[in-house]
């Protein structure tokens, strides 16, 4: 792809099998943000407890890392075609469990079949649009995409549940209406003719050094300091986006005392910050270098989730928008850029570093689950709120870490 075209061009010149991951983004952000809004709906009409949703949660995002790992070992094994539409018939077949399952352990078992299909497809999409272009900052433009989808789907979600939950109190309504844009993706990938021929690129770039060109594998690139950072990024990152996925509206509603429907609402304008963000991202121009937006956004967030903390109960909703859709927005860039990061230094390792970074996503995803159902359980929601704070502060300073690690990198030094 040539790193001259626009922005525009670029985007709208994207082949067909771009489009499939692209709505297959849009629908896995639609599907993540779905629990956490219907969070009371489940714990009332399943009778669960904070605790038994946290392990919930826990073990979605388990299937996500399992997912993860699925896509990027055989992303390069088998044809993408038929690993597009292998993935999309088991991810259907897993949400016809989540509307049928009669328990609390095979709901479980179905949301983390989900996962971990979907996610091994958002990490083939990851790898197959990162090979696109070997020019960085394009790169880093295409995979934007991806996550300009994910958070349309993010931001339409809430307001879906409040919709479907105007006509049908029922927690799972909304994953039936989920399912119709599920038989969607799985018609798109059964566009033969329009899929034949896609397949990963064979690099021999004689100017690439030796090292960036050589398979690393999965151990190999967790010795390397850059992609260390770049994952210990990813988990403060992944804790503090799922955790206000997870826990705003029980947060907002127990904590804070706004009604559930306002909640969602408000939760919202979390999404609407980061489809912000990841569109700035994909087709504005900035100053900034990379590594500049990244550490102020992450401050932005930082800022925003502690004056959410810090709010009083009673406080207004056009409040708790406000600094929703700021955090949404200082954490909205985080994926690509740090995969950006990382493919700067291995871009032969797009599907693995995909994948190592979305299961680094996926632990801050269990800790938000996990450690903040416990504390919720026995300390309070506004104590286990406190966590993310903490998660976006960290996230920050690792960040800095990374901004170090490449001005040595520029200045000669091994990183």
């Amino acid at each position: 792809m040539n790193p001259s075209r626009s922005p525009l061009a670029m985007f709208l010149g994207l082949p067909f099998v771009a489009w499939v991951i692209l709505y297959s983004a849009v629908t896995w952000g639609i599907f993540g943000a779905l629990l956490g809004a219907v969070t009371p709906n489940l714990r009332a009409q399943m009778g669960v407890s904070f605790q038994q949703i946290g392990w919930l949660m826990a073990l979605w995002s388990a299937g996500g890392a399992a997912g993860s790992l699925l896509g990027g070992a055989i992303a390069k094994r088998f044809p993408p075609q038929k690993l597009l539409l292998g993935y999309t018939v088991l991810v259907v077949g897993g949400l016809v469990g989540v509307l049928w399952a009669p328990s609390f352990g095979w709901l479980a078992f179905f949301m983390a079949t989900i996962a971990t299909f979907e996610t091994a497809l958002f990490t083939l999409g990851h790898g197959l649009l990162a090979e696109m272009s070997d020019e960085p900052e394009l790169r880093t433009r295409i995979i934007s995409l991806v996550d300009v989808a994910y958070s349309l789907g993010s931001v339409l979600s809430p307001l879906l549940v409040a919709a479907v939950l105007l006509f049908s109190p029922q927690w799972r309504a909304p994953y039936a209406v989920f399912g119709v844009l599920a038989l969607v993706m799985l018609v798109m990938t059964l566009q033969r003719s329009r899929l034949r021929g896609v397949r990963f690129q064979v690099h021999a770039d004689a100017t690439e050094p030796r090292a960036s060109r050589r398979p690393l594998g999965y151990a190999g690139l967790l010795r390397q300091p850059l992609v260390r950072w770049v994952l210990l990024a990813g988990v403060c990152s992944g804790l503090t986006e799922w955790g206000q996925y997870f826990w705003f509206v029980s947060f907002a509603t127990e904590s804070l005392g706004l009604h559930e429907q306002s909640a969602r609402l408000a939760l919202g304008f979390l999404m609407a910050g980061m489809v912000v963000g990841r569109v700035w991202q994909a087709f504005g121009h900035s100053r900034w270098s990379l590594e500049q937006k990244i550490f102020r956004l992450g401050t932005l967030a930082s800022a925003a989730l502690a004056a959410l903390w810090f709010s009083p109960t009673g406080a207004p909703f056009v409040w708790l928008a406000l600094c929703n859709f700021a955090a949404g927005l200082g954490v909205s860039v985080a994926f690509p850029i740090l995969l950006g990061s990382a493919l700067r230094g291995f871009p032969q390792e797009a599907p693995r570093l995909s994948a190592l970074l979305m299961i680094a996503f996926t632990v801050g995803a269990q800790l938000a689950a996990l450690l903040m159902g416990e504390l919720a359980e026995s300390l309070g929601l506004r104590v286990a709120y406190a966590t993310l704070v903490l998660a976006s502060v960290a996230f920050v300073g690792c960040v800095w870490q990374l901004g170090r690690l490449h001005k040595r990198t520029l200045a000669g030094f091994p990183a």
